[in-house]
């Protein structure tokens, strides 16, 4: 051997161990980043699986809450079907019970005209109780009225009930989200 091919091999042998290093490093390097693509891909799954457990928490609260609206507006509207069923039957009596008087006040007439003196006092009786008749007219009247402002009422209540379960029900269709992560891939 020369001594040039004595020289060469103790240089072949240093290339030999730092390409042997290098070869290592980037194995290690390649294996590195293999370890964190497979972490960041377990984060994402563990991220998507919070992100849909919270909107399954949150559909099952809408639904949870639409179904108590509108178990109040059934009940509402039952309360007030109940209401207007009262004052219809309150109405019924009280003109039932006007017809009866105007029958009595009637008989009452007839016979006060059959007799002479009584004639006279008997009208101003049947006047005083005409006005009553009258003022019980009025009453049923403001009764008829404060029905129909009640009525209203309701209704604006029903359609604002119904404006806020629609505005759930919106909300609750527009909660269907994605989230995607964009990561760069380093060279």
């Amino acid at each position: 051997m020369s001594d040039e091919q004595i020289a060469r091999e103790p240089q072949t042998n240093v290339v030999r161990q730092i390409l042997t290093f290098v070869a290592i490093a980037v194995v290690a390097f390649g294996a590195g980043m293999l370890l964190a693509s497979q972490l960041a891909a377990q984060k994402a799954t563990s991220i998507d699986l919070a992100h849909e457990q919270v909107l399954k928490n949150a559909a099952e609260k809408a639904e949870q809450d639409r179904r108590m609206l509108t178990d109040s507006l059934a009940k509402e509207r039952e309360e007030h079907a109940k209401d207007i069923q009262a004052k219809d039957q309150h109405l019924a009596a009280f003109s039932s019970h006007a017809a009866g008087m105007r029958h009595t006040l009637e008989s009452g007439l007839s016979a006060a005209r059959s007799s002479g003196e009584a004639c006279t006092a008997r009208i101003a009786g049947i006047s005083e109780a005409l006005g009553g008749i009258f003022d019980s007219i009025g009453e049923v009247t403001g009764i008829a009225q404060d029905l129909g402002r009640e009525n209203q009422q309701l209704k604006t209540d029903n359609k604002s009930l119904s404006e806020k379960l629609a505005g759930w029900q919106k909300w609750n269709a527009e909660q269907n989200q994605r989230i995607v992560i964009n990561a760069k891939k380093s060279s």
